[in-house]
């Protein structure tokens, strides 16, 4: 990469006209204090310390980045950052819910920590370090993806569309004392901003020339589905509301128990754990009364008229709906993993009774990506 290229990479405006020097209001100018008050969302300004309490709340200057650079790992750096930004991740999933008529998937600190936590493991076990040009996987390392993971959706509190704008937004706010470390600091903006397929798309800004730290961020974030996934707002519309017939997100992630991955000997496998039932109380209202998930007239009338298992009807509305999701996750493993040559993406599903139509469980690939 050439100087001028470089200059280029790095030099995104991180501004927008509905913005001033340090306002925290919508992308439609509203205040945030009077948008909470308008969806009727409780809050206590407490829970916002990085928040002044004037009308139009301003942005504090709480972290310092030099100070940050210096903890020790994930475990300190998750205390810091909780110590300034209070209980703000509480309010994300909230503020999206406010979107659409069914609620949006969780992007509370449920999905942060889980994001977080699995990309530090791809990182550390890629050995890599945040940035090209070599060097090892260390305690800087893991320090920033844990930042990049905690606070890469916060812009959802301004806008949802340009959230990874004003997640970036947003921390060159909060943060201070970058100067002296301007690599580390352009890294976290540069992962913050590119986080998401329509920034990378607009500003026409390939995968192929990120670096670790952003590769680690989004192969974590694409790869988190499952029933944590589901917000708050969704399960208040449950069946009745006809929230599974309506937002095949919200059927997709109540269909998976669990998501996990394994590095094989040359492929990246990401499982996922297939079952249309359930014990848990919070998903009471998905079923009726019968400790299973209610299942939409789709998945049915496939089952009944032609035979087909529940789970090869789930594997291809999943490879249809998140196509983009695994692809991108697949190139990120690629970038960070250079031995790997296949992305394979699994159901598992282990039930074998007569309830699901005495198909018999097993394993079967819905995807593959070779490199």
């Amino acid at each position: 990469m050439n100087n001028a290229d470089k200059k280029d990479k790095w030099l995104i405006p991180l501004d927008s006209p509905f913005l001033g020097k340090s306002e925290f209001v919508r992308s439609t100018g509203e205040g945030f204090w009077s948008f909470l008050n308008n969806q009727n969302i409780k809050y206590d300004k407490d829970h916002f310390p990085f928040l002044s309490n004037h009308k139009l709340p301003r942005v504090k200057q709480v972290f310092d980045f030099g100070e940050y650079l210096h903890l020790s790992g994930k475990g300190e750096a998750l205390a810091y950052l909780y110590q300034g930004m209070g209980k703000a991740w509480n309010y994300v999933g909230p503020v999206l819910d406010s979107e659409l008529p069914h609620g949006f998937n969780d992007h509370t600190d449920r999905h942060t920590l889980w994001v977080t936590s699995t990309a530090v493991e791809l990182l550390q076990r890629a050995g890599r370090s945040y940035r090209n040009g070599g060097g090892r996987y260390d305690s800087m390392s893991e320090t920033l993806l844990t930042l990049v993971g905690m606070t890469h959706d916060l812009g959802n509190f301004i806008d949802r569309d340009r959230h990874s704008m004003y997640s970036a937004w947003l921390l060159s706010r909060l943060f201070y004392n970058f100067e002296l470390n301007k690599e580390a600091w352009e890294a976290v903006l540069y992962t913050t901003l590119f986080h998401e397929e329509p920034m990378l798309r607009d500003m026409q800004v390939n995968l192929s020339g990120g670096i670790p730290l952003q590769w680690a961020l989004i192969a974590a974030d694409k790869m988190h589905v499952g029933r944590e996934r589901i917000g708050d707002r969704s399960y208040e519309s449950g069946i009745a509301n006809h929230a599974l017939e309506e937002d095949v997100h919200i059927l997709l992630n109540a269909l998976v128990v669990r998501s996990a991955w394994i590095l094989a000997a040359n492929s990246f496998v990401w499982h996922l754990d297939f079952s249309i039932e359930q014990l848990e109380e919070k998903f009471a209202s998905f079923t009726k009364g019968n400790g299973r998930i209610w299942l939409p007239d789709s998945f049915h009338s496939q089952f009944e008229k032609k035979g087909r298992p529940y789970r090869e009807i789930f594997a291809e509305i999943f490879a249809n709906v998140y196509e983009a999701r695994i692809r991108m996750s697949a190139m990120c493993i690629f970038l960070l993993f250079p031995e790997i040559k296949k992305f394979q993406v699994f159901l598992t599903d282990a039930k074998k009774t007569p309830r699901n139509g005495g198909i018999g469980g097993g394993e079967f690939m819905i995807c593959e990506v070779v490199r």
